[in-house]
């Protein structure tokens, strides 16, 4: 295939590039909108990021396997019927009218794109010269990275104008002009294959583990840290690792050849992966729901917000694969460390009270940090590698960044929901103080904490409800006509009943406009008072919430920066 004109192997490049993104993309593509999707199904957060964890899950285990099909049955046949998988997963995703076929659709989706990142890797590669190896390596990387990156801001978007569905039915169009693409550029015809046998027990052992410790990392905080069933469900993960391990050593056909991790480079890029894209799911996954729900902005301009990151990680991966030979990789990775834990510290003291520009600035340093973290980390790692250990290294640095996602996901969106819930319950309480203070019959008072009640603790399922959800429960005009009637009635009985007689229009008219003038005194009064506790309780609902999401970050922020000890895994040699 290496012997084809440059136009044609520049038009395959751009399509394998595509559909690189393509599949990146939908691991955070839906992001933005989990809060419309939990609307709409009526779900808790936990249980909906599983339409995440799922897709990321089954990719990353099952991306090795079912890339070797490739050398079975062709690794062109393969990729055009992983694209049909990935789109009858798309439309099943996007059809979809509750949580079980959604995640039924992105298990669809995952297989299809699990089958069709390798097949689409490695097929740029082989039409590849030695000497363009790593110019398309480093396309195929930053094509993949800003998959990850600009899912939110795509989804934003997509969702400000349509549907939340068509995050996923956008794929429909892409994917038939990919088809069309790999139709008229790659031939089905005369393929290589050879026999492969497939390590069916290692694929389920990485399953299995996967499963397990996100199960563990999504439901810690309601099961409990130290439950029996989180920590049965983390050691079992463990116990089935090693398995695996065992497993890969001694089997003759592994999907991880244990080869590789004699690589200190490629050891060390592991490491690295894993810090970055943490660190990005831990950015894309909450920063749009903080910025929806929280402040109160549209999903569109929530994309654009974070947009800046999307653009420094597509300038800093390049620059920083650039750079590879003339950098040590230690400064270039620990840059991009150092930048990356100084961007989560800015984003946990986060105020955009008067303007975004801080903002700004964290999403061009966090894009940066990432972007220098990765570029080398892909490039480097897999730079030594020859022929089957080059697929298997390019394979196992992708599921690591899945695997990144995975663990950023479910770690921060579990202990979200958490301080979410944590949030509403310390604002209930405050507001119950508040209401009681206000004078008010008890009948009201309780039909004020009633309503309260069910917006901030009854079937939330950890919505995030902003502030402006928070009414103000005043007395209407018609509320205050009947107390004005009423009083009057009351008073006009008791004068009449004193004097034994009925009064004279005029007596009454004198009353009337007596008790409207008190009605309206301390209506007004009592409605200053309820818009100004109102206030107060929007006020610590707000609050709460900011600290919901930006204590995230303070948690993560160090551990970011203790990972600068992984630069020290690389050889000291240039790449």
């Amino acid at each position: 295939m290496k012997n084809i004109s440059s136009g044609k192997k520049t038009a395959i490049i751009i399509t394998m590039s595509i559909i690189g993104f393509l599949v990146i993309l939908d691991t955070s593509i839906m992001n933005i909108t989990l809060p419309k999707i939990q609307t709409a199904f009526n779900v808790s957060l936990n249980d909906l990021s599983w339409s995440i964890n799922i897709y990321a899950i089954l990719f990353a285990s099952l991306l090795i396997p079912l890339g070797r099909l490739g050398d079975m049955f062709g690794r062109v046949k393969l990729l055009n019927i992983a694209l049909l998988t990935f789109l009858i997963g798309s439309i099943v995703s996007g059809t979809s009218s509750n949580l079980t076929i959604l995640l039924i659709g992105r298990t669809i989706q995952s297989i299809g794109a699990a089958t069709m990142l390798p097949a689409a890797m490695l097929i740029s590669l082989n039409i590849a010269t030695k000497e363009e190896r790593s110019k398309v390596v480093a396309i195929l990387g930053v094509t993949q990275a800003l998959g990850s990156a600009m899912g939110p801001a795509i989804g934003g978007i997509i969702s400000q104008f349509f549907d939340w569905h068509w995050v996923f039915l956008i794929n429909i169009p892409i994917v038939i002009i990919l088809l069309m693409s790999t139709l008229s550029t790659l031939s089905m015809k005369n393929e290589l294959t050879k026999s492969v046998k497939l390590d069916t027990i290692g694929t389920s052992l990485i399953v299995g583990t996967l499963l397990l410790m996100t199960s563990a990392l999504v439901n810690g905080r309601d099961w409990g840290w130290t439950s029996f069933r989180t920590l049965g469900c983390g050691i079992s993960s463990i116990v089935l690792f090693l398995l695996f391990i065992v497993c890969e050593v001694r089997t003759k056909d592994p999907i991880i050849p244990m080869n590789l991790f004699k690589n200190r480079d490629f050891v060390a890029s592991i490491a690295s992966i894993l810090v970055a894209f943490i660190t990005l799911a831990s950015f894309i996954g909450i920063l749009p729901t903080y910025l929806t729900k929280v402040t109160d902005v549209s999903q569109l301009k929530a994309a654009f917000l974070i947009t800046p990151m999307s653009i420094a990680l597509l300038i800093s991966n390049p620059l920083s694969i650039a750079l590879i030979g003339k950098i040590y990789n230690r400064i270039l990775v620990g840059i991009g460390i150092l930048a990356s834990g100084a961007g989560i510290y800015m984003l946990s003291n986060l105020n955009v009270t008067n303007n975004w520009n801080q903002l700004y600035i964290i999403d061009i340093i966090i894009g940066f940090g990432i972007g220098f973290i990765s570029g080398p980390a892909l490039t480097v790692g897999i730079a030594e590698l020859q022929g089957t250990e080059l697929t298997a290294g390019q394979n196992v640095l992708n599921v690591m960044r899945n695997i990144g996602i995975i663990i950023g996901m479910a770690f921060f969106l579990s202990m979200l929901s958490g301080n979410i819930t944590d949030a509403k319950h310390e604002t209930y309480n405050y507001a119950v103080g508040q209401v009681n203070k206000i004078d008010l019959p008890h009948n009201s008072k309780t039909k004020i904490k009633n309503k309260l009640h069910d917006k901030l603790i009854s079937g939330s399922n950890n919505n995030v409800n902003t502030s402006s959800k928070v009414e103000s429960n005043t007395i209407n005009d018609s509320k205050k006509n009947e107390l004005i009637n009423e009083t009057y009635t009351k008073v006009v009985a008791q004068k009449q009943m004193a004097l034994s007689m009925s009064l004279p229009p005029a007596a009454k008219a004198e009353i009337r406009q007596t008790v409207t003038n008190a009605v309206n005194k301390k209506v007004n009064k009592l409605n200053r008072e309820i818009r100004h506790t109102t206030g107060h309780i929007k006020n610590h609902l707000h609050d709460k919430l900011t600290d919901s999401f930006l204590n995230l970050y303070a948690i993560e922020y160090p551990l970011v920066l203790a990972s600068l000890i992984i630069v020290f895994i690389f050889k000291r040699m240039h790449a």
